[in-house]
């Protein structure tokens, strides 16, 4: 029965503290409170592998997936053009996530995390004139980087005003309200 206490709240704390190991959860309950009072908390051994098997999998959990790559050389200055053409990126689009890597021999700099080529190719509409000879590249996606990228993505709507309206191709309209 312990131990079944000891996995439930361990759970618990792990899915409240996301980003958080369970030591740094301790002491921030373990610190004195206003009132004088303070928490005692006293993990086993098995709560913390818990949270940390819980964490490692939320770290290495993949998507398969779509980036437009915008960039990609082999020559001489290649990754110097690679680092300057990445910082004009997000210069020029902050919200989309960039990504910078060497595949012997090439640099490439592959842009968006899309779960669907049709997301794809709707992010490529929007870069093509910049960059006309961007091509979609099927890639695997951490899912930490997908659900930043959404909520880049929401971020951005809800800027935009209380009420957004978008419109598809097809008929119908999605509103979306704060």
């Amino acid at each position: 029965m312990k131990r079944l206490i000891c996995l439930i709240i361990s759970v618990v704390v792990a899915s409240m503290a996301m980003a958080q190991d369970i030591d740094s959860m301790v002491m921030s309950l373990a610190t004195r409170r206003l009132g004088g009072s303070s928490v005692r908390v006293v993990a086993d051994d098995d709560s913390r592998s818990a949270v940390r098997i819980v964490e490692a999998q939320r770290r290495t959990r993949v998507v398969s997936g779509f980036r437009i790559v915008i960039y990609s050389d082999n020559g001489q200055y290649a990754g110097d053009n690679a680092d300057a053409e990445l910082a004009k990126f997000k210069e020029m689009f902050p919200y989309i996530n960039a990504y910078l890597v060497y595949e012997s021999p090439y640099f490439k700099i592959s842009v968006g995390d899309c779960l669907s080529m049709e997301e794809a190719q709707i992010l490529m509409a929007q870069l093509t004139p910049h960059y006309p000879k961007a091509f979609p590249k099927r890639e695997n996606i951490r899912f930490e980087e997908l659900c930043d990228a959404r909520r880049q993505v929401v971020d951005t709507l809800s800027i935009s005003g209380p009420e957004v309206i978008i419109e598809p191709a097809f008929e119908e309209k999605v509103e979306i309200f704060e």
